[in-house]
């Protein structure tokens, strides 16, 4: 909604409830710290939030991801808060090749399909090739019936390459990610996408925090969901600093994640029954709360404007994940961990 839209009353409402809370803490973050806010602290009228002392991130208490009424309302309030943001998490694009380590502490792992969206491909993986004070590695697995992405991978990152049982067969991201996760070297998995640009201490913050007792976690405080416009100059400048605008800035999304790898690998990774668009990851996220797990969420991330998928499977996919769901997270644990998965195939093969 365009600032110029808004009623009165609409205005008003969001000045009372959600913009006075922002303003004080994005110019006067030394007032806000005395009442023991921070960025992380914004949220919506109806929502409440809690601190996790063992991340020190924020837990809304909100059911679905939910964006921020302030930035939808006034983008240039949006614009503010993400600018906010990464003067304390900055991010650094580069795709050296020795830009990985050899023993890391932190695994991206990133499944990929078709090179329609190679501009947020590259650009995210050289945020996460800039990652400093951390020994990281990044993992690309193309799943498709043909390679496309090997000439698009910088010397940096690791590249595997996963033919699907048949030229039909939908992506299966469970798959994918299970495969990068069973050769990942790191201590500490980080399931990531493809258009998700991150801070250069996001590897030293989830090692950081997922260790010692901790073996999973929710990271991403707020999500903020670029514009066509603003991601285009992102992905060809490699730099935020024009994006004064931002409508989307979400919370409460299940991506990226970071767990162990060990309690990946015990917990049975991700469900490969699941084909298509969604659906996965919320089934995981069941099945990782058996585990020393955090639900406060603590780092921002940048997500970089994308057509919508074709054949977009969302609803057959939230059956099926409901069906599933309906099973004990237990015995579902029981019944994925003594299957083979992130194998050469897929343990569920496709048929349409």
């Amino acid at each position: 909604m365009a600032p110029h839209s808004l009623t009165f009353k609409e205005y008003l409402g969001c000045w009372l409830h959600e913009r006075w809370r922002t303003e004080l803490i994005l110019k006067f973050p030394g007032v806000a710290s005395a009442f023991g806010w921070n960025w992380k602290d914004l949220h919506n009228r109806h929502e409440k939030i809690t601190t996790t002392p063992e991340t020190d991130g924020r837990i809304c208490h909100w059911r679905d991801s939910s964006p921020l009424t302030v930035a939808r309302f006034l983008p240039h309030v949006g614009g503010q808060i993400l600018q906010h943001c990464l003067q304390q998490w900055p991010v650094a694009f580069d795709t050296r090749p020795n830009a990985c380590s050899d023993r890391p502490e932190v695994s991206f792992v990133v499944g990929v399909r078709g090179t329609g969206r190679l501009p947020q491909f590259q650009a995210t993986v050289a945020s996460l090739l800039g990652q400093s004070d951390c020994e990281t590695e990044v993992i690309i697995v193309e799943q498709s019936w043909q390679q496309e992405f090997a000439e698009h991978v910088p010397d940096g990152a690791r590249y595997y390459h996963t033919p699907t049982t048949c030229r039909e067969m939908p992506y299966n991201r469970s798959w994918a990610l299970n495969f990068g996760a069973r050769r990942a070297k790191g201590r500490v998995v980080v399931l990531h996408d493809g258009d998700y640009v991150v801070p250069t201490h996001f590897g030293r913050e989830v090692a950081k925090r997922v260790n010692g007792k901790l073996q999973s976690s929710r990271l991403p405080r707020y999500i903020f969901y670029l514009d066509q416009a603003a991601s285009e100059r992102v992905q060809n400048q490699r730099s935020f600093q024009s994006v004064t605008q931002l409508e989307q800035v979400v919370q409460n999304n299940p991506t990226p994640m970071a767990v162990t790898r060990k309690a990946y690998m015990e917990i049975g990774g991700h469900d490969e029954a699941f084909y298509g668009w969604g659906g996965e990851d919320n089934e995981f996220l069941d099945r990782a709360r058996q585990l020393e797990h955090s639900e406060g969420a603590f780092l921002p991330v940048f997500h970089l404007w994308h057509p919508e998928a074709p054949n977009r499977s969302g609803d057959r996919n939230a059956e099926h994940r409901d069906q599933i769901m309906a099973k004990p997270a237990t015995s579902r644990i029981k019944q994925l961990a003594a299957r083979p998965f992130g194998e050469l195939a897929p343990s569920v093969i496709w048929q349409d």
